[in-house]
C-alpha cells in the first residue's frame, strides 16, 4: 500500500524538515519556541539540519525565535497533520498488516512522506477514524487538535494503586522491546506493588514484573480509583497448568493482524472456556481443548490471551 516510484521520493533535506516538523509536534513544542536538538537521527550532520531549518523559514513553516526557532500557523498545522500521518501508518501497519510493534515506527518514518492530506484522510476513515496509535499516543483528528487522557508516568504512582496502561514509548527501540518482551501492552490493567525510586514493581495478570526506573520511564498509565477495578482472578493462558481450566477474558491489545484473526478463528472469543491438556517435550507448542477440540498454540500466543482462571 505504501510503496510509490523512485522519482516521487522527497530528497533528504525535505524529509529531515517533514521529520523536525512532527519532533516539534510529537514533543508538544507546537506553540513554543524549539530547537532542533534531541529532534534528528544521530547520522545527520549539521550541515544537514542548518539546510532543513533553513528550507522550513524559506517555505513559510518556522521562523527564527532568539535563540531558537517558533513554528507560524501554516506550520504548526503541517506538523500536526505529519504527525497524524505517522500516527495513522502505524495504526494500519499493526491492524491490517500485523506488523510486529518493534518494527511499526521504523516503517511507518519511511511511509508517513509520501501521503497527501487526502491520502491521510481517507485511510483514518478506512479504520474508523482511530483516537490512538498502537504505543497509545492521540491521533490528531482534521480539526487539529490533540486529544489527551489524565495520564501521568507510572513512576509517579504510589503503591498500591491501581490503572491501565495508556502510553508505552518506543523509543529508544531496544528497551520498547525490552517492555514487549515483558509482555507489557496497551490497556492492560497494572497494580503498582513497590516503587522504590530506582525501580519499581507491578503486578499484571498473576505476575510480578520488577522494572528498573530507566525502563519503567517509558510507560504511563491513567490511575482507577474504583474499589476492586483491578481483576485478582486475570491471568494469561500460558500459565495454566496441565488440567485447570479458564474463561476468556481478552486477547492482548498487542497482538494485532492477521495473529489476532487467526486466535479469534480457533474461538478464542470472550466467554469461551479453554483448558490446559499438555504441552510438547520442549514446552512449546501447548496443546488446549476449546469447544469440543483440539488447538495448538505457541507459548507466546498463550500469553497474549487473557483468562479469568476457574478455583
Amino acid at each position: 500500500m505504501f510503496k510509490k516510484r523512485k522519482k516521487e521520493e522527497p530528497n533528504r533535506i525535505r524529509t529531515l524538515s517533514e521529520d523536525l516538523l512532527k519532533g516539534v509536534a510529537h514533543r508538544g513544542e507546537l506553540d513554543h519556541t524549539w530547537t532542533a536538538e534531541g529532534l534528528v537521527r544521530r547520522d545527520e550532520s549539521l550541515m544537514e539540519q542548518a539546510l532543513a531549518l533553513e528550507l522550513l523559514e524559506s517555505e513559510g513553516y518556522a521562523e527564527r525565535s532568539g535563540t531558537g526557532w517558533r513554528l507560524t500557523d501554516k506550520g504548526h498545522d503541517r506538523a500536526l497533520e505529519l504527525l497524524r500521518a505517522h500516527r495513522l501508518v502505524e495504526t494500519y501497519l499493526a491492524r491490517q498488516e500485523g506488523l510486529p510493534a518493534s518494527e511499526i515506527h521504523a516503517a511507518a518514518e519511511k511511509a508517513e512522506h509520501e501521503f497527501t492530506t487526502d491520502r491521510i484522510n481517507k485511510l483514518a476513515d478506512s479504520m474508523n477514524r482511530p483516537r490512538f496509535d498502537p504505543h497509545g499516543d492521540p491521533i490528531p483528528e482534521r480539526a487539529q487538535d490533540l486529544q489527551k487522557l489524565n495520564q501521568i508516568p507510572i513512576l509517579e504512582a504510589e503503591e498500591g494503586s491501581v490503572g491501565r496502561v495508556v502510553h508505552i514509548e518506543d523509543e529508544p527501540r531496544v528497551e520498547f522491546e525490552k517492555l514487549l518482551e515483558m509482555g507489557l501492552a496497551l490497556e492492560l490493567p497494572v497494580r503498582v506493588v513497590a516503587n522504590t525510586g530506582k525501580s519499581i514493581s507491578i503486578e499484571l495478570a498473576g505476575e510480578t514484573l520488577k522494572l528498573p526506573s530507566r525502563l519503567a520511564a517509558n510507560i504511563e498509565i491513567v490511575k482507577v480509583s474504583e474499589e476492586g477495578w483491578y481483576p485478582e482472578d486475570l491471568h494469561r493462558l500460558s500459565l495454566l497448568k496441565s488440567g485447570q481450566k479458564g474463561v476468556v477474558a481478552f486477547i492482548s491489545p498487542a497482538c494485532m493482524g492477521p495473529e489476532r484473526r487467526r486466535l479469534l478463528d480457533f474461538g478464542l472469543v470472550p466467554g469461551s472456556e479453554v483448558q490446559r491438556e499438555f504441552s510438547s517435550p520442549f514446552g512449546s507448542p501447548i496443546a488446549y481443548s476449546l469447544r469440543g477440540t483440539t488447538i495448538g498454540l505457541r507459548k507466546a500466543q498463550a500469553r497474549n490471551i487473557f483468562i479469568k482462571r476457574e478455583s
